[in-house]
């Protein structure tokens, strides 16, 4: 099925928004179509412009039908120039005139095979009509084919826009309820436009047994692009079309789609209805972490094992809400290995291995690079993992042969030719190094590979999969911190390695390494170039 990806308001991810620039960043990350704003300034120019004022984007209280296009002086009282470049107290602010914009599709498309397309989105009967007499001259003109032009907005405005554009092309915006097969009748639209939160199964069906295309707005993360996709829309408006098109062009995760009701996911995936509800668990409890962690208070910084050993109150909360939730969950059926409550896995029962506050030192200290890891197991096969990054709100979740995602985006490693030039990330053993790591760091800058120590072993392990660094490597593992790690990286396509060079994801003793493919063995050369043991 072919989706047409509608880039709102340019790619507001790259660029401002409604502006040139995010216009031409649009067309470059593969957008079909381009929606922008209209609004009219006091003597009835049409320009690109969401808000009514230009606070938001700007940083001016300044109300765009104040404005004028060509005050006597740059400093008139009346209004601000627009379409042009000009010194408007604290930066330069460059409005762009609809008729300039249609311009640039022109040029913009000159060169392609198939024209992106302007969907002009207007909120206002007075913004339309000035927008449709801009229209209708350039359509008159000699590059109408270069700038194929659309309309979507209320239903006021498209009712103005189909009695003075016959045939122009709109869409109907749908407000949810019962759908109004008379205004349906009167727009005459190719599709009908609804915000993502209102897709159902059910309205797809209808839309398109009327033939029509269902449109929906504004998805911004890989998940819900996902939800839609697999429900059947033609349409997806969003403020990051690179990644709808690398979804489009690359493949959606199952595992995306774990915000569905778990029977509804279970489908999805062809999952048990027990296996489907322990993904769904998982992914749960690290959104949840990544809220509480990022906003609890530290209450009391205690030790454990010694004065770098550190325990803050919001460890100990994070792992009594896991424990509590898991076992409600499953009856009491599974176990939970924890990293401040304890516990002790038992032959052929479900044994989650939790770490609630991976980088506890990093999250006393107020730096901004913590985890939780959560990982499923039986008899030392894991299942299902999740971590959650709470500074950034990352989510990274992984079940065994179903792939690895971050925040639902599928992730998938490249090969690794040379250490030359990348980073390989390893922690300390507590605050002091591992026995041989300082023969493994100069073996590292031989090879002119530049090592992080970041503080969080689960992150070391995990963030490989996703590209952040060539390979991760901990002195000793401890299902605890690190197996949610070793299960994404060997979902994402990773080696996961011990230190002799085993695959391995559930290793008995010693060192494990998650590595880009191609970069495992020469990491495991580094390691063998050392002067003595590693371990």
């Amino acid at each position: 099925m072919s989706i047409t990806v509608v880039a709102h308001r340019g790619d507001s991810e790259t660029a401002r928004e409604n502006t040139p620039e995010a216009f031409a960043a649009a067309v470059q990350a593969g957008a079909d179509v381009v929606e922008l704003d209209i609004r009219t300034t006091r003597d009835g120019t049409s320009v690109v412009l969401h808000d009514a004022t230009l606070l938001r984007l700007w940083g001016l209280p300044n109300r765009v039908d104040a404005m004028v296009s060509c005050p006597a002086a740059p400093d008139a009282a009346d209004g601000w120039i627009v379409g042009n470049i000009n010194d408007v107290g604290s930066g330069d602010c460059r409005i762009p005139t609809l008729e300039e914009t249609l311009a640039q599709f022109v040029e913009l498309n000159r060169e392609r095979r198939t024209p992106v397309t302007m969907l002009i989105d207007t909120v206002d009967v007075d913004d339309a009509r000035a927008a449709i007499a801009v229209v209708r001259a350039f359509q008159n003109g000699p590059d109408a084919d270069l700038a194929p032009i659309s309309w979507c907005g209320e239903t006021d405005a498209m009712l103005v826009v189909r009695e003075q554009l016959p045939t122009a092309d709109l869409a109907y915006n749908h407000d949810g309820g019962e759908l109004d097969l008379e205004m349906v009748r009167r727009l005459r639209p190719s599709a009908i436009n609804v915000e993502w939160t209102l897709l159902t199964e059910q309205l797809v069906g209808q839309v398109h047994r009327m033939g029509l295309e269902l449109a929906c707005w504004t998805i911004n993360d890989a998940r819900t692009m996902s939800v839609a996709i697999d429900a059947g829309v033609d349409r997806i408006t969003t403020d990051r079309p690179r990644l709808l098109r690398r979804l489009l062009s690359g493949g959606t995760s199952p595992l995306a789609l774990v915000g569905l009701d778990v029977e509804a996911f279970a489908v999805a995936t062809e999952l048990s209805l027990e296996a489907a509800r322990m993904v769904r668990v998982a992914h749960d409890l690290a959104v949840w972490a990544n809220g509480f962690t990022r906003t609890a208070a530290l209450g009391r910084v205690g030790n454990k094992a010694h004065p770098a050993d550190l325990v803050t109150e919001v460890d100990v909360a994070v792992e009594r809400h896991v424990r509590a939730v898991i076992d409600q969950a499953f009856d009491g059926r599974h176990l939970v290995v924890g990293e401040e409550l304890g516990g002790e896995p038992e032959p052929g029962r479900p044994t989650w291995y939790l770490d609630p506050v991976d980088g506890t030192t990093n999250l006393a200290n107020g730096l901004p690079w913590t985890s939780m890891s959560l990982a499923l197991a039986v008899d030392g096969e894991p299942l299902v993992a999740a971590v959650a990054q709470p500074a950034m709100d990352n989510v990274f979740l992984a079940a065994r042969e179903l792939g690895a995602t971050l925040n639902g985006e599928p992730l998938k490693l490249s090969v690794t030719e040379s250490l030359a030039g990348r980073t390989v990330l390893t922690e300390w053993d507590a605050h002091t190094p591992w026995p041989g790591m300082d023969d493994f760091l100069a073996a590292l800058a031989v090879e002119h590979c530049t090592p992080r120590i970041m503080g969080s072993g689960t992150l070391t392990l995990t963030g490989i999969a996703a590209g952040w660094g060539a390979a991760g490597v901990v002195h000793d593992f401890n299902p605890i911190d690190h197996l949610a790690g070793l299960l994404i990286g060997h979902e994402a396509g990773a080696e996961v390695l011990d230190l002799d060079g085993n695959h391995t994801l559930f290793p008995g003793d010693g060192g494990v390494l998650v590595a880009a493919p191609g970069a495992g063995e020469l990491l495991l050369d580094c390691l063998q170039k050392c002067p003595r043991p590693v371990l």
